[in-house]
């Protein structure tokens, strides 16, 4: 039996709501002359499948005529990407959209992601080896778009909101993983201090700051997880005998009505945006398993602490060991470090044992920032619990060991990579978080000023010559590199990576992992690589004498090959390549631009303020060539949103050198790094502090942070 009558009335209340999708007739006409006509297996954002007559050839382009469900007409260019055979007379085609008429976007996808409808992500959003590239993009879940064009539908309706406004924010949103707010502020739609009085007015329903107004975590037991996650609503509050809740969608009557039916209490309702209900759903429902750690620790705070074996490391019994790890709470405790760490957007996590603690740390923005303490008694069995997810010997604690393994977390999928190192008081860890699909940046996104992507942007369409991007460690080189890549990643060149390791997947780029144990160096792989028909190479860091002499000679032969330099500006990558043995005539013949680079941390928009400089900064400013000295800066003043450091997020900032024929002269020479960096000077090159300066300016960073950066 399903239920009683109350659950008769929820299933009646969302057959009330929910709309049906018909099929899709599409008809084909492609430039050949070749047409056939038949029905959308399924579409996506970027294409559909079609079965139809097997008429159609591939590679071909032409025109698709779309008649959906509501009869509207909708016609896009398309190119045939593959077929199969497998439906008796007919074929199974994969057509990719080359384009949508403005408002027919909206139309389409609208019909797409009813609930019911075809699909629940696009059609090309997949690692089947016969599917076009999914592109530059990761598309949002088939929930996250039905709200959304349920909400760009109202502000048509209240707003007026343009066809081509509309499918603006759907592109923005659907193709490129945008927030809609954000997307809404960077149109000029709506200025970002009114943002949620904007949002709130659409709906009319009170908007509430989950970032400020904290839910009570004792009010969990109101809404079942699952409903909270699949609706998008947690509850906040409760008080004088009602529950305050906050939707992403006030507009979902059939999941109002089923909350009113489980709760006894009136429900008031709040408008959040989707991505701080999904932030606030993860600390209220993830709190409550923790409680099980606390009990943990609570037991564990009188316990003996484990005896040292003289080397420094806990002498433990493995079988002990191996149930300790296997326990329910240190589960929860790894996975709840995990999840925190995504959540807050972290590259790394430190675990570190002291004598009297473990401290928990993650790296954010490029800063390490200790987020939690635990127990010096748990120690060994958390450590020992990422060991086995890594499949790493826990039985080998006196050795650094590296492993790898997998996670899912808010439809996302990261790798990590696991690396522990014995200390005096137990193993460290390090684990670095990587996104596996993530929304790669075009060159255009990477941060450029004007000046610099004008000077930059043309190189990466030579036919041949190399390009260098330099800078320390996580300054942004590799991201800046593939952004290069995805400029160029159009299907009608060969591109090649060599890696150590390959850190992100892309689609349409061949990619090959250095592994020195079998005898795969970025030097043999690179000598086979030539032998393959490249078009475009990527060296993941050029290290030795091999690889650099390598590398010019296959920018000589007529490919165009970038790589990195571990090198803090521009002007010293000419002569790092001449300090590891490359002849100075084969480097200015080859080269043909450095880029360097760093990352500062961005001013926390929530938080910033501005304040009015003193003497000592006014002198800075000076020392950095400012020509206008301002009366003020900003600087964040610190909030929740930023765990008080006053920064959220990072941006770039470049200087560029492109090798002229003066230059290539004087590298052939031999010359030094200050008679290159005179000349580049005298020709108008601008250093990294000149493009931190801009920054600084326009209340993107602060100066503290200028310094720390480009000193």
């Amino acid at each position: 039996m399903r239920g009683g009558p109350a659950a008769t009335r929820v299933r009646q209340s969302q057959r009330r709501y929910r709309r049906r999708l018909l099929e899709v007739a599409v008809s084909v006409r492609t430039d050949s002359g070749k047409a056939a006509t038949g029905t959308a297996a399924d579409i996506g954002v970027d294409g559909l499948r079609l079965i139809c007559p097997p008429t159609l050839v591939v590679g071909e382009r032409g025109f698709a005529n779309l008649t959906l469900a509501s009869g509207e007409q909708v016609r896009t260019p398309v190119e045939v990407m593959w077929k199969r055979s497998a439906l008796g007379p007919d074929g199974l085609y994969g057509l990719q959209f080359r384009g949508l008429e403005a408002g027919h976007r909206s139309a389409l996808l609208e019909e797409i992601y009813a609930p019911g409808g075809p699909l629940s992500a696009a059609v090309f959003d997949s690692d089947d080896s016969d599917r076009a590239p999914a592109g530059d993009h990761n598309p949002v879940s088939a929930d996250h778009a039905r709200y959304y064009l349920r909400l760009i539908r109202r502000l048509e309706q209240v707003h007026k909101l343009s066809a081509h406004d509309s499918d603006r924010l759907l592109f923005a949103r659907l193709q490129q993983n945008r927030s809609l707010p954000d997307a809404l502020v960077e149109h000029g739609l709506i200025r970002q201090d009114g943002l949620e009085t904007f949002m709130s007015a659409i709906y009319q329903v009170a908007y509430i700051n989950l970032e400020q107004s904290r839910p009570d975590l004792t009010v969990s037991d109101a809404i079942p997880v699952g409903i909270a996650t699949s609706q998008h609503i947690v509850p906040v509050r409760r008080t004088d005998g009602k529950i305050v809740v906050a939707m992403a969608d006030p507009l979902d009557l059939p999941t109002l009505d089923l909350l009113q039916m489980r709760n006894r209490n009136r429900i008031e309702i709040r408008f959040a945006l989707i991505e701080d209900i999904e932030r606030a759903i993860n600390a209220v429902y993830h709190a409550a398993s923790l409680h099980s750690v606390d009990r943990l620790f609570n037991q564990m705070g009188q316990a003996p602490a484990a005896q040292s074996d003289g080397d420094g490391t806990d002498v433990e019994d493995l079988e002990t060991l191996q149930k300790m790890s296997d326990a329910t709470p240190i589960i929860t405790l790894v996975d709840s470090v995990l999840r925190s760490a995504v959540e807050d957007r972290a590259s790394d996590i430190h675990i570190e044992p002291f004598s009297d603690k473990i401290s928990v740390r993650f790296r954010l923005d490029g800063v390490l920032r200790e987020m939690r303490t635990l127990p010096k008694n748990v120690c060994a069995a958390v450590t020992s619990r990422i060991k086995i997810m890594a499949r790493m010997d826990i039985t080998v604690r006196h050795a650094p060991q590296d492993g790898r393994a997998s996670m899912r977390y808010n439809k996302k999928d990261f790798d990590l990579r696991i690396a522990s190192l014995p200390t005096v008081y137990g193993e460290k860890i390090v684990i670095r978080l990587l996104e596996k699909n993530p929304a790669f940046k075009t060159l255009k996104a990477v941060g450029f000023n004007d000046e610099n992507y004008e000077l930059f942007a043309p190189l990466v369409h030579r036919p041949y010559g190399m390009i260098l991007s330099c800078g320390p460690t996580g300054s942004g080189k590799s991201t800046t590199l593939f952004a290069c890549l995805q400029e160029m990643n159009d299907r009608s060149s060969n591109i090649t990576t060599i890696e150590d390791p390959v850190e992100y997947r892309v689609a349409g780029v061949n990619q090959v992992e250095v592994n020195a144990k079998r005898g795969l160096t970025s030097a043999s792989v690179l000598r086979s690589l030539l032998r393959q028909d490249p078009d475009v190479i990527y060296v993941g860091e050029i290290r030795d004498r091999e690889t650099a002499d390598l590398a010019v000679r296959a920018a000589l032969t007529g490919h165009l090959l970038l790589s990195t330099l571990h090198t803090n500006t521009a002007v010293q990558a000419i002569a790092r390549l001449v300090d590891i043995g490359v002849d100075p005539a084969l480097i200015g013949s080859s080269l043909i631009g450095v880029v360097g680079q760093r990352l500062v941390r961005r001013t926390c928009e929530r938080c910033k303020e501005p304040y009015r400089i003193g003497s000592e900064e006014a002198i800075v400013l000076q020392e950095m060539q400012v020509n206008d000295i301002p009366e003020t800066l900003h600087r964040g003043r610190g909030c929740a949103h930023c765990h008080g450091t006053g920064y959220f997020g990072r941006v770039a900032v470049h200087e560029v050198i492109v090798v002229d024929e003066a230059l290539r002269r004087l590298i052939a020479r031999g010359v030094d790094s200050s008679q290159l960096l005179d000349h580049v000077v005298g020709c108008g090159f601008k250093d990294l502090r000149h493009d931190a300066a801009r920054r600084l300016l326009a209340g993107e960073t602060t100066l503290r942070e200028v310094m720390r950066v480009t000193v």
